[in-house]
């Protein structure tokens, strides 16, 4: 019986070293070779050299900290960076903001539809282009309604906003009408502004009213909003809306140059001298939807339109511009008693069986947060039939 060859085991060892050697310098050579590219053709790194950075992409800018050399200006003044005190409330806010990538690109979309129509009525007035970013800082450019009362675009207090002759009731509440709360705090500013006679001031006077700033300044015998000891709200308000400004100004430096903005939207306007006591029919004949009416008219807050005030003698209700009027069409009235009906006019509703915070906010033109806040009704916390509600401010 033939014997077989036997190999050392040395020997498999030796050659197993030899190669994995061999498969290591063929690895390491692979990854050590530069890219081949075609003559002219750049590189992947080169490609970004002069491109904007957008929120996919690495910034060159920091989420950490605010570059301090970098000077700041609101309304036409430079802000105090040399003060420490100043500096970390600014970048306080911007560091929020920066990092808050979502909200800000909203912020930009919004102000694409916005923007254009608060600029015109700004430089008609004289009225530094920066307050634009006080309505952002407000509202988000919503039409909000805060806790505390303040609603609309403008963030307007009920008070505020009739003593500059705007109607606030459960119906109709003007504060979320574009063109005439615009109005409104344009010449809230520019009373604010005879009083202060600097812009910054007029901004903190606008977040805690007149009345409390022109009360601390004189108490601190102060006049320079930075060197004042305000409330925590006010004391951050103007800083927030500096940074708002910074980043929405200089979007593309801050990775937002691929947000493409909403458009103005494009309507006619509609003169209504009497009642509409059905917004719905009302919307079908003029061509379009009780949707689009709300949507574009958030100001009405109901299912009806009550005659407009003899001073005024009409509402303007804004439709889309392709909408067209159609025949005539059978009325429907909502399952609403008169009772009810009289009753919200005077801005409170009795409770019905069947009624839910749904139901009402809906048939009064709210949020249910709105009707929890207006009442005071914990989450949670349900409604009984017979119950009277505030639908008003």
């Amino acid at each position: 019986m033939p014997m077989k060859k036997v190999i050392p085991s040395v020997a498999w060892k030796g050659c197993a070293l030899l190669l994995l050697l061999l498969m290591e310098l063929a690895c390491h050579f692979s990854q050590a070779q530069p890219a081949k590219h075609e003559e002219g053709q750049a590189t992947k790194s080169d490609s970004l050299a002069g491109k904007k950075f957008s929120v996919t992409e690495q910034p060159n800018f920091s989420y950490a900290q605010f570059p301090r050399q970098r000077a700041v200006y609101l309304f036409g003044e430079r802000l105090p960076f040399e003060d420490d005190e100043v500096f970390e409330r600014f970048e306080r806010e911007y560091i929020y903001n920066i990092n808050d990538r979502a909200q800000m690109i909203m912020y930009i979309k919004r102000a694409g539809r916005f923007f254009p129509y608060i600029e015109q009525r700004l430089r008609a007035d004289s009225i530094p282009d920066d307050f634009k970013y006080l309505a952002v800082a407000e509202s988000r450019l919503m039409d909000l309604r805060s806790p505390a009362g303040a609603a609309g675009i403008w963030q307007l207090m009920p008070a505020v906003a009739q003593s500059y002759g705007l109607i606030v009731n459960s119906t109709i509440d003007e504060r979320y009408n574009l063109e005439k709360a615009t109005t409104a705090a344009i010449c809230y500013l520019k009373d604010a502004y005879k009083k202060f006679g600097n812009w910054i001031m007029v901004a903190a006077a606008y977040n805690m009213g007149m009345f409390g700033a022109k009360d601390e300044q004189d108490y601190q015998a102060e006049k320079d909003y930075f060197n004042l000891y305000l409330n925590r709200e006010t004391a951050r308000y103007v800083f927030r809306i500096a940074a708002i400004k910074e980043i929405m100004e200089n979007k593309d430096y801050y990775g937002f140059g691929d947000v493409v903005p909403y458009k103005p939207l494009e309507t006619k306007a509609v003169e209504v001298k009497k009642e509409i006591p059905n917004l719905a029919l009302w919307a079908k004949q003029q061509g379009t939807s009780l949707k689009m009416v709300k949507y574009l008219n958030p100001w009405i807050r109901g299912r009806s339109v009550h005659a407009p005030p003899a001073k005024t003698k009409s509402f303007t209700i804004l439709i889309p511009k392709d909408a067209n009027p159609l025949p005539e069409i059978d009325s429907y009235t909502y399952a609403m008693d008169k009772e009810n009906a009289e009753n919200k006019a005077k801005g409170f509703y009795i409770v019905r069986e069947g009624d839910t915070l749904e139901s009402i906010a809906n048939q009064c033109g709210l949020e249910v947060s709105e009707l929890r806040v207006l009442n005071k009704l914990k989450d949670g916390e349900t409604i009984r039939v017979g119950q009277q509600l505030r639908i008003a401010p």
